[in-house]
């Protein structure tokens, strides 16, 4: 092949990959908005197993430190911020990490997790 051929391939491939990325993350958009729709339908409270795999199916960003990850609570289940609500300070533990809400200045809630260790 030559190289025109090989670059031709290679913007190909590149193109490909874009696009599956980008489905992938619509099928993740997707799969949040069912799993806020079931809880919501039947205001369902997860158990502990079926929780820890909605709470990693969020997209987290990480803090800059790179301590930590955090994500608006309105991703998550309700039932699980009305949880983190009652709780004496705000926090629970699940699956090896420990999750906090807090109350950004303008009111915004997110809920932060950090890994125990």
């Amino acid at each position: 092949m030559s190289k025109e051929e090989l670059l031709k391939l290679l913007d190909m491939v590149d193109e490909r990959i874009r696009r599956v990325e980008e489905e992938l993350e619509n099928l993740k958009k997707l799969r949040e908005l069912v799993q806020a729709k079931i809880l919501e339908i039947g205001e369902v409270k997860p158990e502990e197993k079926e929780l820890a795999t909605i709470l990693e199916s969020v997209r987290w960003r990480r803090y800059p430190s790179g301590t930590g990850e955090w994500c608006f609570a309105d991703q998550l289940p309700e039932s699980f911020i009305k949880e983190l609500k009652r709780s004496p300070n705000r926090s629970k533990e699940v699956s090896g990490y420990t999750y906090r809400l807090k109350i950004l200045s303008g009111g915004k809630e997110i809920v932060s997790r950090r890994e125990i260790r």
